[in-house]
This record gives structure tokens, C-alpha cells and sequence, in this order.
């Protein structure tokens, strides 16, 4: 029997700003980086600290700061107070546009539900997470919003932040960043010390942006964008179970020496290399698709230091480069199929290093027909360092990436306990998670 549902009780509903006359109007244009993403879901980020103090202290202590903080930040991360609008007088052109008054919504609630099963490992159900998420607001005069905040207190027992961001604004590098500088800031404003990323780099003269291709992705896409809704329905089942699972330093020096061993190919069997391989291989074992199936695999690289000239690492906005992968099942469920995806996907990355853009001109026509067959698809990057986010109530104890349940995405951060390892974060229905849990377990004892 299910416990019963949560009381949720909003405590505050209000707009957080830039400091008045800090920002002027300012207009970023939409890349062909970004106008894959214009139609896509926001990405939810949500964390999970415990706190062991009651609601009134941190809304009388604790709250203002992280308000006064949240502007400051917003300030230099300007556009996502802003949103996206066609540019006056075009047809698909889009931009980024911020002007006085734009700001981000800011929602406080409190929570009577279970905080420690809501953070326990592997993970929880899905609907279970969704009260502490907040939604985008709608569009304003053809203007879409891009970025909400919620922050939900469990009374003595803990406090989630929540951090929604539209895609087409930035990708995960830009938003991770700008989280890690609310943090900072927030925990210095505690009296705590804590280095800050560097400031955002706004600049998009250098990045390529043909117009024809431009235009096929956005034309392509918005046509996508009629069947979204259904394919995530398909994604995300009702009862679909959002589990983190580890890969420590340990098993991932086997998994290396193990797929480096057996391939007579060349290739950099890095961490990302064995994580996108086991995970893939346990989650095709899991489904048991048959044999002659065909199974794709979508992951994204950055490759802000790849284009010629580079960008340098806090360039704002998307700049990944789509990966693709093809398998049969029976290729990748049997005795050798952890080595031989590890090879297609280091190959794959191989290739790409010298020229991330190559074959651009076809994510539109190869990533809907992937989509479309209910696909594995890679997100996130040990690189964003989330469990570093500390907004001076020390580390948190998970990070998930909800919305991961409709994008049919894994989610890919570095593990919180520091040793080098790897967790992914997965959402599967009842039954496919138990299927992954015994895989993914299994793979590493053996």
C-alpha cells in the first residue's frame, strides 16, 4: 500500500530580479546550438541537503540571503531573466531577450513528505519528486520564460533547491555554472568562503551559425514538436522509479583494462567511454530486445574547446555537439557487448574530436528517428562538479535530474562520495528497474 500523498503548503510565490538599472536591455541571438532545443523540455535540477533546523529559522534567517544572492547572480547570468521571443520582423529568428523588470520565479514551500527516502539511494518514485520542482511560467506578449527556482523545506529534516532552465537558453555547462555562482555567493554572504566560476562569456561572434542550416533545424524541429507531448508520455510511465547508480575508481580501472584488453582497436577508453558503455549494455540486457533490433544511442559532447577558433569554457548558452551510435541488440546483450560498445563510442568520440561539427546537417533527420524508437540518450558531465554546490549548508547528499524521466536521458555526474567515481542517474518503470538494478549489479561483481 502507498503512503498517503504529502501535504505541500507554499509558503512564498515571488519574482527575483537583477539589481534595478544593473543590466540594460540586452538581446542574445539563438545559435544553431541552441534552436535544437527551442521546442524541448526544461531541464530540472534538484538537490538535496539536509537541514536540521525548523522552518522559521530558514526563512528568517537563511532565506534573505539566498534571495539577495540569487539577484546579485542574476545580474551577471542576465539572460535567463530574460526570454526568448522571435526577433521583431522575422519569421524564425530568435533570441534571447532581456529588459527591465525580467525576472526569474522564485517559490518557497513546505513539505511534510519523507525527506530521507526522497534522497535515499538508488532512488524514489518520480511523482513523488515532482511537488518540489516548479514549472515555467507561460509565455507573456509571445515572450517564453527560461528559468524558475523552488526551494522546499522539510521541517528539522532537510531543503531541496530546485533550478528549472528552458534548454534553448544555455546547456547544462552554462546552468551548472550559474547554480554554482548563486551557491557561492549565497554562502559567502553566510560568512562562509567558497571560490566562484568565472564570470559568463556572452560573446557569440565565433560561433558558426549558417543560416540554411539554421533554418532546417528550426523548421525540422517545430514540425517534431506536434508529437513531443505523446513521446513523453511513452518516456515516462506512471510509475517510473528515478535511481541513482556508482561506478567507483576501483571497478572503473577494471572496466578500462577490461574493454582496452579484448578491442584490437584504437581508441581513449576514458570515464565517459566505460560509463556510456556498461550503462547502455545493462540497460539493453535489462529490456530484452530482440537480437536483430536495432538500437540507437544519442550522447552530447561540448565542444566549446573543439571549434576552431575555441570558446573559452564560460562561454553562455549551448554548444554541444550530438553524438550517434548504432547496435544491434544482440550485439550489445551478449558476452562481449560491454566491449564492444565501449569501441563504438570511443570511436565515435574519436572521430569527432578534430571535427565536432561534421554531419551537422543531419542531427535533425537522425536524432527524430532515434527518438523515435525509444532511445538511450546521455546527459550531464562529471565535469559539473554538483555535488560541489554549496550554498553554505555544506554538500548535498544527491543531485537528481527529474526531467530525465520524459527525455528518456541517463544522467552522468561525478559521485558524491569524491573518490573518482561516476554515478548515473536513470528513471525506468517498476520492472525495468528491477531488471537494471540486478544488471548493473551483477556486471560490477563479476
Amino acid at each position: 500500500m502507498s503512503p498517503p500523498a504529502a501535504k505541500v503548503t507554499v509558503l512564498e510565490s515571488s519574482q527575483v530580479a537583477p539589481p534595478p538599472g544593473s543590466v540594460p536591455e540586452s538581446s542574445l541571438h539563438i545559435t544553431i546550438f541552441d534552436i535544437v532545443f527551442l521546442y524541448a523540455g526544461p531541464v530540472q535540477r534538484l538537490f538535496f541537503y539536509p537541514f536540521p533546523h525548523s522552518t522559521g529559522h530558514f526563512l528568517d534567517s537563511l532565506l534573505p540571503t539566498l534571495k539577495s544572492a540569487l539577484s546579485l547572480t542574476l545580474r551577471d547570468f542576465y539572460p535567463l531573466s530574460g526570454k526568448i521571443r522571435l526577433r521583431p520582423g522575422s519569421h524564425d529568428k530568435y533570441e534571447l531577450h532581456y529588459v527591465e523588470g525580467d525576472s526569474v520565479s522564485f517559490t518557497v514551500v513546505e513539505h511534510d513528505g519523507d525527506f530521507d527516502h526522497l534522497s535515499g539511494r538508488p532512488g524514489c518514485e518520480y511523482a513523488r519528486l515532482l511537488p518540489l520542482i516548479p514549472q515555467l511560467a507561460d509565455p507573456d506578449d509571445g515572450r517564453r520564460p527560461v528559468t524558475a527556482v523552488q526551494v522546499t523545506l522539510f521541517p528539522n529534516r532537510g531543503v531541496t533547491v530546485a533550478v528549472v532552465v528552458h534548454h534553448a537558453a544555455c546547456d547544462g555547462s552554462s546552468s551548472t555554472r550559474f547554480i554554482s555562482s548563486w551557491a557561492s555567493r549565497t554562502a559567502a554572504g553566510s560568512g562562509k568562503a567558497a571560490p566562484a566560476p568565472a564570470l559568463p562569456f556572452f560573446d557569440r561572434t565565433l560561433v558558426p551559425n549558417p543560416s540554411d542550416v539554421y533554418s532546417r533545424f528550426c523548421s525540422s524541429f517545430a514540425v517534431d514538436a506536434h508529437s513531443t507531448e505523446s513521446i513523453k508520455m511513452n518516456l515516462a510511465p506512471p510509475d517510473s522509479i528515478v535511481g541513482i547508480f556508482t561506478i567507483t575508481a576501483d571497478q572503473f580501472r577494471m572496466l578500462k583494462e577490461m574493454a582496452s584488453s579484448k578491442s584490437k582497436y584504437s581508441f581513449h577508453c576514458s570515464t565517459v567511454v566505460v560509463t556510456y558503455a556498461y550503462a547502455w549494455v545493462c540497460l539493453v540486457r535489462a529490456r530484452g530486445y530482440p537480437e536483430d533490433k536495432h538500437l540507437g544511442l544519442a550522447f552530447a559532447g561540448d565542444c566549446r574547446q573543439r571549434l576552431q577558433p575555441p570558446l573559452p569554457a564560460a562561454y553562455f548558452g549551448n554548444c554541444i555537439a550530438f553524438y550517434f551510435v548504432e547496435a544491434k541488440a544482440g550485439d550489445l546483450a551478449g558476452e562481449d557487448g560491454f566491449t564492444t560498445a565501449a569501441r563504438l563510442v570511443g570511436e565515435t568520440i574519436e572521430k569527432l574530436k578534430h571535427d565536432p561539427l561534421e554531419g551537422m546537417e543531419n542531427w535533425p533527420e537522425k536524432y527524430r528517428e532515434i527518438w523515435m524508437q525509444k532511445p538511450l540518450a546521455f546527459g550531464g558531465s562529471p565535469r559539473f562538479k554538483v555535488y560541489d554546490v554549496d550554498f553554505g549548508w555544506g554538500r548535498p547528499v544527491k543531485v537528481d535530474v527529474p526531467s530525465s524521466a520524459w527525455m528518456g536521458s541517463m544522467i552522468v555526474s561525478e559521485s558524491r562520495d569524491g573518490d573518482g567515481g561516476v554515478e548515473v542517474s536513470v528513471a525506468l518503470s517498476k520492472q525495468e528497474m528491477d531488471e537494471f538494478v540486478a544488471q548493473f549489479s551483477l556486471g560490477l561483481k563479476l
